[in-house]
């Protein structure tokens, strides 16, 4: 893989090699405090939550997770409007070079949806995460009760 820069002449993007280029975002991604909300017994919807750190100096972004149990996985942002709270899908997550993001309940999230399966606190669920540069890292995510 190669890193892309704007020619200065023409604007167009040169791929050039560099040491830098073997790095990929799931090497340099720490996950922590991953935890997905138990559910009711029918409830076919749950949240996903944790804390990404970036030790690159290469900002990355969190494009996608998947998770086996669900129809549908998507990435959401919660915000105010007003005084309303509103839920909405984004496209990724950036996470700040030499920084993070945390993904929790009234802002960042993953959205699991049509879940096949019942979520049991105490449980632990697998999620793979993928970032910008499309590699992937799995982590183990403890189901934690319904009020987490």
């Amino acid at each position: 893989m190669g890193l892309g820069a704007c020619d200065n002449n023409s604007g167009k993007v040169n791929n050039t090699s560099s040491p830098a280029a073997a790095e990929n975002a799931a090497e340099v991604i720490t996950i922590t405090k991953a935890h997905i909300r138990a559910t009711a017994p029918g409830q076919k919807v749950s949240g996903a939550f944790m804390t990404l750190a970036n030790a690159s100096s290469i900002p990355y972004a969190l494009t996608s997770v998947s998770f086996n149990a669900a129809g549908m996985v998507e990435l959401h942002e919660t915000s105010m409007s007003g005084k309303m709270m509103q839920m909405r899908r984004i496209s990724q997550v950036d996470i700040p070079a030499n920084g993070s993001v945390e993904l929790k309940p009234g802002s960042y999230h993953v959205m699991l949806m049509g879940l096949d399966k019942g979520l049991t606190a105490g449980t632990s669920e697998t999620l793979t995460l993928t970032f910008s540069d499309n590699s992937q890292k799995t982590v183990e995510a403890l189901v934690g009760d319904l009020s987490d």
